[in-house]
């Protein structure tokens, strides 16, 4: 993502007055965008560093990312929307349970009545072990109760069994109760009266965040899959990368960005991070430049919790004070940081982990109708 600075910044790096940097732009040496007030110009952090730089000899540089791009008919994206199976996900997330649109992913359509996942007791009581043994917690609890369901996998199932069985067992592992529907046992597994308002958040939090097309985690369950890993060893190499902090771990730093904003104003929050030079996280999207769909569904379901209104105030303060300082809209893990914050979640509750286990279920079943070992990589001596 293009990190943009103002015009104070951009002509200081390039040692030039704002008449001659304007005099770039009007010449396309350089790139000029609007905030989202409509008024602040702002400028490409590495177009100015470019050209402050030429007749400086640089070594090429490679590029920041190696992309795979394979068919698939589970989610489809744009700029502007995001669909599970062809329905509309921002909709699904007012009107549909977790469980329901998890069976949808798998299974390519949207039952009439509420699933029933039968809980494996054995393989609950196994994963407990394994997990208060390890003293695991969060997405690691996650991560060693699907290593112990593949120890006793005989290989028969598939991605939609695996995640099934995982998703049933998931939120009693992380301490939440073995009966009630998913959104309720996991948010019980923090809160222990939660309001119903919560629960409902957090269902469509779940909703929202059940698959987005290949991510990196969604990538390596694709992988594993690919040779023929067991369907729970491959749940484990996708938690295994969602663990890491760029992947999942976004939602922890946007719910700290939420905190510091309800306590010392979302101005000062703001420049804090911008002025140091750092991103301002929760903000910008490489696929939805034009706003994530997500944002807003979630955020006007945690508005509905009770005592949320510092949370979503703070919220609504950053994203006006980022407006005028950033060219980059508000993404769902602003939306999932506030959803911790006001809930009193803590910070790492995996909430992101548990609902992407389902869209890993559908894109191991999908992947293994495909040419087994089709993902190959190359290197080349540096």
């Amino acid at each position: 993502m293009t990190t943009m600075i103002g015009s104070d910044e951009a002509s200081r790096l390039l040692g030039i007055s704002k008449p001659t940097l304007y005099a770039y732009v009007s010449r396309g040496l350089i790139d000029r965008q609007t905030a989202v007030d409509g008024r602040t110009s702002l400028y490409p952090r590495d177009q100015i560093e470019e050209l402050a730089g030429r007749g400086r000899s640089k070594p090429p540089v490679e590029r920041p990312s190696i992309d795979v791009r394979i068919g698939s008919s589970i989610t489809l994206l744009d700029d502007t929307r995001l669909r599970y199976r062809g329905h509309d996900v921002a909709e699904l997330a007012r009107t549909t349970s977790f469980e329901r649109v998890a069976e949808l992913l798998w299974t390519g359509a949207l039952p009439d009545a509420e699933p029933t996942w039968r809980v494996d007791r054995d393989g609950l009581e196994r994963c407990v072990d394994v997990v208060r043994a390890a003293d695991g917690s969060g997405v690691d609890a996650l991560t060693l109760s699907a290593v112990a369901l593949a120890a006793h996998d005989d290989g028969v199932g598939t991605g939609a069994d695996a995640a099934r069985a995982l998703l049933s067992i998931a939120p009693t592992v992380l301490g939440g109760p073995r009966g009630g529907s998913t959104a309720a046992r996991v948010t019980k597994a923090y809160v222990r009266r939660p309001a119903p308002e919560l629960v409902a958040a957090i269902d469509g939090a779940l909703v929202l965040l059940a698959d987005h097309e290949l991510a990196t985690s969604t990538l390596a369950v694709r992988v594993a899959c690919s040779v023929r890993t067991r369907a729970f060893s491959a749940l484990g190499a996708g938690l295994a990368a969602v663990g890491g902090p760029l992947h999942s771990g976004a939602s922890a730093e946007t719910a700290e960005l939420i905190a510091r904003a309800e306590s010392d104003g979302a101005s000062a929050t703001v420049a804090s991070y911008l002025d140091a030079g750092r991103m301002l996280p929760g903000f910008g999207h490489s696929v939805y430049r034009r706003g994530d769909p997500r944002f807003a569904p979630l955020l006007d379901a945690i508005r509905a919790v009770p005592g949320a209104g510092p949370t979503t105030d703070a919220v609504d303060g950053v994203v006006a004070e980022a407006g005028r300082r950033l060219a980059h809209l508000p993404n769902v893990d602003l939306a999932l940081g506030a959803l911790l914050h006001a809930g009193g979640l803590p910070h790492t509750a995996p909430l992101f982990a548990v609902a992407r286990i389902a869209g890993w279920g559908a894109h191991y079943d999908e992947e293994a109708a495909e040419r087994p070992v089709r993902f190959r990589g190359l290197t080349r001596l540096r």
